[in-house]
């Protein structure tokens, strides 16, 4: 074996790579060869280039586009080296947190579907307690308790271009949920009126938005699937608070447990859970 003028097989297998790759590395000038001839076509290369190839696989692995790496290896010197590993750290370390975010939020929406295989039936009154949680909240000045399912769905993309816009990972754009504050709840007859949505953030999560917390507590609770229909069991659920003289703690909360679209009408099937905390 001619160490200095070795075939593409050759150079291939040395190197772990197929000859398709260092075609193609040839084409873009990534890695060239020493010769080539031009009556057959074959390539030769020097076992010295195996350096540069070392290199292109190194970047490769860190996950560095090819015409990157092409641009990096023009300009590459010992005094550039740790400028160009701390970029891609600093890289590789925000793809981290994207999938830590992803990883958490496929958990959240297992437990959601958990949770609505077990959750009582539609228009049934419960009591459960809820550990503390925090939530991201979006204000849309427009009132759900009248709107209809079309202008929510309108909201929900104003909410998208929000969390877009302060690059929050989209995986956090499901379940949205819609809140009425406390203050509304607090009068002798309810003011139905629901102006804002919200996501709930995972612990641990680094979230980019202002969030604000939702305290523990006993909550009652009450089911339902039909987007219009809110309004009449949320009257229902504060009807019964007045009637068993419960003390309202916080603001409603009107939790999407599971979602999916429906393949007939095109429309979001949505079972939902409205809460109170209370005393």
């Amino acid at each position: 074996m001619d160490l200095q003028h070795l075939s593409i097989g050759q150079m291939a297998k040395l190197n772990h790579v197929s000859e398709q790759t260092l075609r193609l590395y040839d084409k873009m000038d990534l890695l060239k060869p020493i010769e080539l001839n031009e009556e057959t076509g074959y390539r030769y290369y020097s076992i010295a280039q195996s350096a540069a190839l070392d290199m292109i696989q190194y970047y490769k692995d860190m996950g560095i586009p090819l015409k990157e790496i092409h641009e990096r290896l023009n300009a590459m010197n010992l005094n550039t080296m740790p400028a160009i590993l701390q970029d891609r750290y600093d890289y590789i370390e925000t793809e981290m947190e994207k999938l830590k975010i992803s990883q958490a939020t496929i958990l959240r929406s297992i437990d959601s579907f958990n949770r609505y295989m077990s959750l009582p039936q539609i228009g049934k009154i419960f009591f459960e307690y809820i550990p503390e949680r925090e939530i991201c909240v979006y204000h849309t000045g427009a009132d759900f308790f009248t709107y209809s399912y079309y202008d929510y769905e309108y909201h929900l993309r104003m909410f998208k271009d929000y969390l877009i816009e302060h690059h929050f990972p989209i995986s956090y754009f499901t379940n949205v949920g819609t809140m009425m504050r406390h203050e509304r709840m607090a009068t002798e007859v309810p003011d139905f009126y629901s102006d804002e949505i919200f996501v709930f953030i995972d612990k641990g999560i680094n979230c980019p938005l202002q969030t604000e917390k939702v305290p523990a507590g006993t909550y009652m609770s009450m089911c339902c699937n039909v987007f219009e229909e809110e309004k009449h069991y949320a009257q229902q659920l504060f009807d019964e608070l007045k009637k068993q003289n419960y003390k309202i703690l916080g603001d409603y909360l009107c939790e999407v447990v599971a979602e999916y679209p429906n393949s007939e009408n095109g429309q979001r099937e949505i079972f939902y859970k409205m809460q109170v905390r209370i005393k």
